[in-house]
């Protein structure tokens, strides 16, 4: 993507994907003990793009959402295509899949806007945040990225309109709202599941456990997660069959009891 100015290459869209097992649902700080088999999953074709992650959208930005009509507006969604050929399409590439020509010395690659699960994944307000701002905020600021805050140069009407191009991209023409896509509805501040402890990493302040799957969070697999208190590593060994919670804002397990044999 560039700006209308001659030699400067940038990107608009630097949406973030988080690598992990379950896209967002999943802590940042797990480490699957045994690799995955089988095709890539769409987020891991998203990490492939670049070190992208989803912070938590800042307080400025908490109520700067889109209105729902402006997902499926015909004109909206054709002046968008008119910005993103114009402004976007070097380093995103014309189908947004972050392969453009002016992609390829960029630190931070732009992410592949045709990635259905990670676009689901992103709500409203934080693509405006994203296209407003830029690389100028962190963590894409520290990670090298060269996309501008557009806030400078686009209305918001503006902003709205290529926002809602890059949504279909994706391959959805629907609005971008939790009852399009399941992604966007709130996750329960609290989880529980059961499973054995495999290995304990105090020096990381992880534990390994290999669990069942935990209704509507995450399927059954072995997996590290970051634990807070650390002290709690001390309540368990390997091979302890126990039950843990996990406080998915703080993405840690925060109580873990032994099972009684």
């Amino acid at each position: 993507m560039t700006r209308t100015r001659p030699f400067v290459v940038i990107a608009i869209v630097g949406l973030v994907v988080s690598a992990a097992w379950l896209a967002e649902l999943t802590l940042p700080d797990a480490q699957a003990e045994q690799p995955p088999t089988g095709p890539p999953k769409a987020a891991d074709r998203g990490h492939a793009h670049g070190d992208h992650e989803h912070p938590s959208v800042p307080p400025a930005y908490a109520k700067a959402h889109i209105p729902s009509q402006v997902w499926t507006d015909p004109k909206m969604i054709a002046k968008g295509k008119e910005i993103f050929v114009a402004k976007c399409a070097l380093c995103h590439g014309e189908k947004g899949d972050g392969k453009g020509p002016g992609s390829a010395n960029l630190p931070l690659k732009p992410a592949d806007l045709s990635d259905g699960k990670m676009v689901a994944e992103m709500a409203g307000n934080f693509w405006v945040w994203r296209v407003s701002e830029g690389g100028l905020v962190e963590p894409f600021k520290s990670k090298g990225s060269a996309m501008p805050a557009w806030k400078g140069e686009m209305s918001m009407n503006d902003r709205w309109a290529v926002i809602a191009y890059a949504h279909t991209l994706s391959g959805h023409r629907g609005p971008h709202v939790a009852g399009e896509h399941p992604e966007l509805k709130p996750k329960p501040k609290f989880v529980t599941g059961e499973g054995t402890v495999i290995s304990l990493r105090p020096e990381k302040q992880q534990i390994v456990l290999e669990h069942g799957e935990i209704k509507g969070f995450m399927e059954a697999m072995t997996m590290g997660y970051k634990i807070n208190p650390v002290s709690l590593l001390n309540t368990v060994k390997s091979g302890d069959k126990v039950r843990f919670t996990i406080d998915t804002h703080a993405r840690a397990i925060t109580k873990i009891d032994k099972l009684n044999d």
